[in-house]
């Protein structure tokens, strides 16, 4: 006579975990709702297991300050470390957008409205729009503008994409790669190059199979 099977026993919480459930709650009611009690609920769990992997809420919103962080940077170090190969151009810059984390839009706006409560975001937020104007000024420059010239294109390119992010800008994704080579003349001043146009080309033809894994690229 077999026995009634045991029921496996709950996959125990990881620190990942906790801080995907903190960005959730961010992006979706902002930082106030950032809260131990309500996370704890939420993921069906005690405060205990809370505390197994964060010292306070402090911590816990500094995790996830750095979580925004890392992905920006991680970002521009693939793309300083793809120029490193081929001459600096926007069409890496402009692939990293095309793909993004779909989820990361939403994310970075949450962030941006908590900076306007917390001066260390704001600092933080600052630090990183600061590296990626830097990235591209580098970028015009070596593309032979003189240097208040490209920081001018820099920061019109950057704030170019922060505003689809804050307007939470709805376009088919077809037609924003068809759009493409459009705002590279007018971002850069030049013709669109043959390495943005097979970048485009290449991303047009894996459309199909994001689409079939439920992706989607962030404008």
């Amino acid at each position: 006579m077999t026995g009634t099977p045991k029921a496996r026993p709950a996959r125990r919480l990881t620190r990942e975990d906790w801080i995907a459930s903190a960005r959730k709650t961010l992006v979706d009611r902002g930082v106030d709702d950032v809260k131990v009690d309500r996370l704890a609920k939420q993921m069906r769990v005690t405060r205990g297991s809370f505390y197994w992997h964060f010292q306070h809420r402090k911590d816990l919103l500094d995790a996830l300050l750095t979580d925004w962080e890392a992905r920006n940077y991680f970002e521009i170090a693939q793309i300083r470390a793809r120029w490193a190969k081929t001459a600096p151009d926007l069409t890496e810059v402009v692939a990293s957008w095309l793909d993004a984390d779909p989820a990361f839009p939403s994310f970075d706006v949450a962030v941006r409205a908590w900076a306007r409560k917390s001066t260390d975001v704001a600092e933080a937020v600052e630090r990183a729009d600061a590296a990626w104007i830097g990235l591209l000024q580098e970028l015009f420059q070596k593309s032979g503008y003189d240097s208040d010239e490209s920081l001018v294109r820099a920061r019109i390119t950057h704030f170019h994409q922060i505003g689809y992010y804050a307007l939470g800008f709805r376009e088919p994704h077809a037609e924003r790669l068809r759009l493409v080579p459009l705002y590279y003349r007018v971002l850069t001043g030049r013709e669109p190059t043959a390495n943005l146009l097979k970048t485009l080309g290449d991303l047009v033809s894996e459309a199909p199979v994001a689409k079939r894994a439920g992706r989607k690229a962030a404008g």
